[in-house]
C-alpha cells in the first residue's frame, strides 16, 4: 500500500469514526433515556448505563451502512473541498487508480464488520442481556458468571447457553463437601426438561471422587434434579438482536430440522450476512458523489452531505420496503437480503461510469 492509499484510507477511517461517534452518541442517549423507564430498586441507573454501552456496538452494526456512507462522503468531500482530489488527478493518478485506493479500505472494512458482528457486537449484547436479567430477577440463588449459575448448599449448577426455545446446552454440575473438596463433577452437552423439574442430561461425562480415587464414566443420558421447569427457568432469552450470524444459522437449521417456522430467522441471518457487503458498497457509492462534483466551492461540501443524508434515508426506506414486500411475495430470504446490496452496487457502477 503506497502513500496515496494510506492517506485516503486514513481520511476514510477518520470520517467513519467521526460519524460513528456522533450517531452512537445520539442513539445511545435515546436508548439510555428509554432504559431509565426500566430502572428499579435492583436495576439502577448505573446498570442501565452499562446495558446501553454493552449493546451500543450491536446498535451501531445495524446503522453501519448509513454511518459508512456519511463518513465516506464527509472524507471525500473534504478532500474535494481542499482541492486535494484535483491535485491527485493533476499528478497523473488515473481514475481507476483512485478507485483502487478507495476499494482497498472498503474491503478491509467488510472483513472487520464480519469479525465484529461475530466476535464483538453480538457477544457483548448477549452479556448485557444476561446481566440485566440476573440483576432484575434479584434471586438469591442466581450468581453472576459465564452463562447462568445457581447454587443449592454445596452444589453449584451452571448452564452456559440456552438455545432453540430455551433448550439448555453446555451444563456443568459441581458438588463439594463441607471442607470445599470437589466430590462430583458432571458435564452434559445438552438436556431435555421434564414436567417434574428433573432434567434428562444427554451426552454426559461424570467424574466422582471415591475414597482417594477419581473415577470417570461416560453416559448417553442421566436424569438429575430437581432443577428448574421450563416455565421457572430464569431464562437467558437471547433476543435475535443479540445472536451472532453463526448462531442465527444454527437456530435456523434447528427450526428446519424440527419442521418449525424458520423464515424470520433465515431472513435475519441473511440480513446479517449482507450488511457488511452493503457497508462496503456504500463506500463505492459515496466515491463518485463525494469526489466527483468537480468544484471547490464551499457550498458543494454541504450539498454533498445533504445528498448523503438523502441517500441514507432512501436506502433505509427501500430496505424496509423490500423486506416487507419480499416476505409478502414469498421470495427467498437470501434474495430479499441481497437485493438492496445489488441495487447499491448497480447505482455505484453507473455513477462511476459517468465520471469517465
Amino acid at each position: 500500500m503506497g502513500c496515496l492509499d494510506r492517506y485516503i484510507a486514513w481520511k476514510l477511517v477518520q470520517g467513519w469514526i467521526l460519524v460513528w461517534l456522533v450517531m452512537s452518541s445520539i442513539f445511545g442517549l435515546l436508548a439510555f433515556i428509554e432504559e431509565l423507564d426500566r430502572v428499579t430498586e435492583h436495576y439502577q441507573t448505573f446498570d442501565a448505563l452499562l446495558f446501553v454501552l454493552y449493546t451500543l456496538p450491536q446498535r451501531s452494526m445495524e446503522l453501519a451502512p448509513v454511518i459508512i456512507l456519511l463518513g465516506s462522503l464527509l472524507a471525500l468531500a473534504g478532500l474535494n473541498k481542499n482541492s486535494e482530489i484535483i491535485a491527485i488527478r493533476a499528478a497523473g493518478v488515473s481514475l481507476l487508480r483512485f478507485f483502487r485506493s478507495v476499494a482497498v479500505p472498503a474491503m478491509l472494512l467488510v472483513i472487520t464488520l464480519y469479525a465484529a458482528s461475530e466476535f464483538v457486537a453480538a457477544p457483548l449484547y448477549q452479556d448485557a442481556e444476561i446481566r440485566k436479567i440476573l440483576i432484575r430477577s434479584n434471586k438469591a440463588n442466581l450468581l453472576k458468571g459465564k452463562g447462568l449459575w445457581s447454587n443449592n448448599g454445596d452444589s453449584f449448577f451452571n448452564v452456559r447457553t440456552l438455545k432453540h426455545s430455551n433448550a439448555p446446552r453446555s451444563i456443568y454440575l459441581y458438588e463439594f463437601d463441607k471442607t470445599g473438596r470437589l466430590l462430583n463433577f458432571v458435564y452434559a452437552t445438552r438436556a431435555r426438561l421434564n414436567e417434574s423439574r428433573r432434567w434428562d442430561l444427554l451426552d454426559v461425562g461424570e467424574k466422582s471422587l471415591v475414597g482417594n480415587r477419581l473415577e470417570s464414566q461416560h453416559l448417553d443420558h442421566l436424569e438429575m434434579g430437581p432443577f428448574w421447569s421450563r416455565d421457572e427457568l430464569p431464562a437467558l432469552p437471547l433476543s435475535t438482536a443479540g445472536m451472532t450470524p453463526s448462531g442465527l444459522y444454527e437456530y435456523s437449521s434447528y427450526l428446519k430440522s424440527t419442521r418449525q417456522v424458520s423464515e424470520r430467522i433465515e431472513q435475519l441471518f441473511w440480513q446479517r450476512v449482507s450488511l457488511p457487503l452493503t457497508a462496503g458498497a456504500m463506500v463505492l457509492l459515496a466515491t463518485p458523489i463525494g469526489a466527483g462534483l468537480g468544484t471547490t466551492r464551499s457550498s458543494a461540501f454541504g450539498k454533498t452531505l445533504a445528498i448523503g443524508a438523502g441517500v441514507g434515508i432512501l436506502f433505509y426506506l427501500l430496505s424496509q420496503l423490500i423486506q416487507t414486500g419480499g416476505s409478502i411475495a414469498g421470495l427467498t430470504p437470501a434474495l430479499v437480503a441481497f437485493l438492496p446490496v445489488t441495487l447499491i452496487f448497480g447505482a455505484a457502477a453507473i455513477l462511476i461510469y459517468r465520471m469517465r
